[in-house]
């Protein structure tokens, strides 16, 4: 997301630089391909215990944050949302701060004691002394306001260039690659293999699926990260159904296209969501959506361009059912999957939101009061 805003932003003329620690526990960021510099730090021996510590980045910023108009924190709960606030603050430079779905209820749930601690001690300041506080759906703005921030909060979605899943690789090419899918319909899911994700829910539905038809294939795409792999693969075991199921591992690039290129039927039955990248790239592939209303994209009913249910097994599988029995209906939600994207989500239009977002808040060149 950071890479393709600050993309979409210099044709309106911003000039952006990216700023993060890389190493123990964070990774290394995905560098963006479209000349915006970037700035990597490593983490030190305190990041054990702070994620994100990286004292090359203090002192980066310490230098630099004052020749910067306005300063933009992609994360919460970790050191460099804190330093990049706290510098952003002491040389008077306005800050907004992109929530990203960490103050839904099911997110604050997990690792409940600590984020309640940093909460208090630090966040709570950061995200109130911020000069706007950034949502990416609509629910998300509600829920900022409900826990009683004042800042201004604004709602801007994320955005895709559409015009990169318009020609995809024909189906062929994804089921020469895993044959097992030849001949069947295909159910995508294609994203982080987590537990807020609800791959308990989609593997018990397709293994009771799979008792009554034999001519549908789950994909099951993306990363392992928190041993969530193997519960899922426990579930389907138990329907008879893992054989009917492909793990690709993650699919970038080309062979995430030939996936979505090959599917009937895009699929995330998720408990909480900030606002799903994959989701716009399955619109944009014109895959029929089935996801829950965690998700936070009721456009989807809406532009009847999906389903959308609670996440509970009952209401998912009487969705999935009705998707795979009609062609017709898979259709007419592709078609409209497409319009929307093209209406409401490409990048410029949202880099226009932000630059506005951007100009006003530089205007006013003020600092939320403590």
């Amino acid at each position: 997301m950071v890479n393709e805003l600050t993309r979409a932003l210099v044709s309106l003329g911003v000039s952006s630089e990216i700023v993060s620690a890389q190493g123990r526990r964070v990774g290394t960021p995905e560098l963006p391909a479209n000349g915006i510099p970037a700035h990597l730090f490593h983490t030190g021996p305190f990041s054990r215990l702070w994620t994100g510590h990286a004292p090359g980045l203090e002192k980066a910023l310490d230098r630099s944050i004052a020749d910067y108009d306005l300063v933009h924190i992609q994360e919460l709960w970790h050191y460099p949302g804190f330093i990049a606030s706290k510098l952003a603050q002491s040389k008077n430079v306005p800050y907004i701060v992109t929530i990203h779905g960490e103050l839904n209820e099911w997110n604050l749930q997990q690792k409940r004691l600590k984020k309640r601690i940093y909460m208090t001690a630090i966040q709570h300041r950061v995200l109130k002394r911020a000069a706007a506080l950034h949502a990416i759906t609509g629910a998300e703005a509600d829920r900022i306001r409900d826990l009683g921030y004042l800042n201004d909060v604004q709602m801007i979605p994320n955005g895709i260039h559409p015009e990169e899943f318009e020609d995809l690789p024909d189906r062929s090419v994804f089921t020469q690659r895993y044959p097992e899918a030849s001949g069947n319909l295909i159910v995508l899911f294609l994203g982080r293999i987590q537990q807020k994700k609800g791959l308990d829910i989609l593997a018990r539905v397709f293994g009771n699926l799979t008792q009554t038809r034999d001519d549908v294939r789950l994909v099951v795409a993306g990363p392992d990260e928190d041993n969530t792999l193997a519960e899922v693969k426990t579930i389907l075991s138990s329907h008879g159904a893992l054989d009917k199921t492909i793990f690709p591992g993650m699919l970038t690039g080309q062979q995430k296209l030939e996936a979505l290129g090959a599917a009937d039927i895009f699929v995330l039955t998720s408990y909480s969501e900030g606002f799903s990248m994959a989701l716009l790239e399955a619109l944009s592939a014109g895959l029929p959506l089935l996801i829950t209303d965690e998700c936070n994209f009721p456009e989807v009913s809406e532009s009847s361009a999906g389903f959308i249910t609670r996440p509970e097994d009952q209401e998912v599988s009487r969705s999935l059912s009705a998707l795979l029995d009609s062609a017709g209906l898979r259709q007419e939600m592709s078609d409209n999957a497409r319009r929307l994207v093209r209406s409401n989500y490409t990048w410029e239009r949202i880099a226009e939101k932000m630059f506005t977002l951007y100009e006003t808040i530089i205007a006013r060149n003020t600092i939320a009061p403590a």
